[in-house]
């Protein structure tokens, strides 16, 4: 079995719905956690351009980014998606709905197409879930979202996904080898109490002492972030680091960190060249989501002791110490 290469467009259209319903709409964050199981959807498939996902638009010409709704729990809300071959090829594709996560680097990704989803992808009936269309046409799916009535407050985050098929005539719908898929992202908005929380875990820092205290060494900070509450954040990380009583303090830049999704993670890694060794380091971490009033606050302390240095210079204070003394000797014998 090849390698399996996996690919995700976040597309744009109009917004146009198919229900008498009219939703209020979230403004999407900038793009952007969970397990090393789950591949990144590439943002550039290998067949870009062949083909496309996109909310529907009865003038052709784009308007929504992306699904955006705010809706009820109980609520039954319909729409439409548009898929189009542009290729110069008869295609056939599954069209399924499934959930997005963020892998450990934080990019945005959805989850393999033979995992089942659990929260909106789940949400999602689409008319029919595979479609041949000739070179250069398009087809338009009604689909809805059925909001269960014990669905948590807060944001659910997925996408209405269309999956190349090398082979129509296998029983899954799905080729074994190469695997590329385009989606539109779903955000949908559960009304109710919101949480807007971030913690901070596994925080640590390595320093390289340099032997000689007049050098300088490389410090690593590294932290896992993780959206604790029930809302998408993209919050910015800054961080400085000092020596004791602040000597030598410097700041690294900060990090805007991609749209952060709830219940998922993030792995930063920090590095920091030419830092003195100022006998104890600290990193001061601050992450801030503004628009949220969310605000996390973390220090790390680290032994910065060049202790090779160290003994040199203790061993020449001894060294003169014991001269004095012989000499102080030699006097009083004299």
């Amino acid at each position: 079995m090849g390698a399996l290469a996996l690919s995700a467009v976040l597309l744009f259209g109009a917004f146009t719905p198919a229900s008498a319903i009219s939703p209020a709409s979230i403004s999407p964050a900038a793009t952007t956690p969970p397990s090393d199981s789950v591949p990144a959807d590439e943002t550039a498939p290998s067949d870009a351009g062949a083909f496309a996902v996109r909310p529907y638009s009865s003038d052709g010409v784009g308007g929504r980014d992306y699904f955006i709704y705010t809706l009820k729990t109980g609520t039954v809300y319909g729409d439409k998606v548009t898929i189009s071959n542009d290729s110069d090829q008869e295609a056939t594709y599954a069209v399924y709905a499934t959930d997005a996560v963020n892998t450990n680097d934080g990019s945005f990704s959805l989850l393999r197409e033979e995992d089942k989803p659990k929260d909106v992808g789940s949400w999602v009936e689409l008319g029919a879930t595979q479609y041949t269309l000739k070179p250069h046409t398009e087809v338009t799916i009604p689909f809805s979202v059925t909001v269960p009535n014990d669905a948590i407050s807060g944001d659910h985050v997925g996408a209405i996904v269309a999956q190349k098929i090398a082979d129509p005539s296998n029983p899954n719908g799905i080729g074994l080898n190469v695997r590329v898929r385009v989606g539109a992202r779903l955000y949908v908005r559960i009304e109710g109490a919101t949480n807007p929380s971030l913690a901070v875990d596994s925080f640590t820092m390595t320093y390289d002492t340099p032997a000689n205290p007049f050098g300088t060494g490389t410090a690593k900070v590294e932290y896992t972030l993780t959206n604790t509450g029930n809302v998408r954040l993209t919050p910015t990380a800054t961080l400085k680091l000092a020596g004791v009583f602040g000597l030598g303090e410097k700041n690294f830049p900060d990090r805007e960190i991609p749209e952060l999704l709830p219940g998922n993670s993030i792995q930063i890694a920090e590095v920091m060249l030419d830092v003195k060794p100022y006998l104890r380091l600290t990193a001061d971490l601050d992450i801030t989501a503004p628009d949220e009033a969310v605000a996390v606050h973390s220090t790390i302390t680290q032994w910065a002791i060049p202790w090779l240095g160290v003994a040199v210079i203790a061993l020449i204070i001894v060294a003169l110490m014991v001269r004095s003394i012989v000499k102080r000797r030699k006097r009083a014998t004299a």
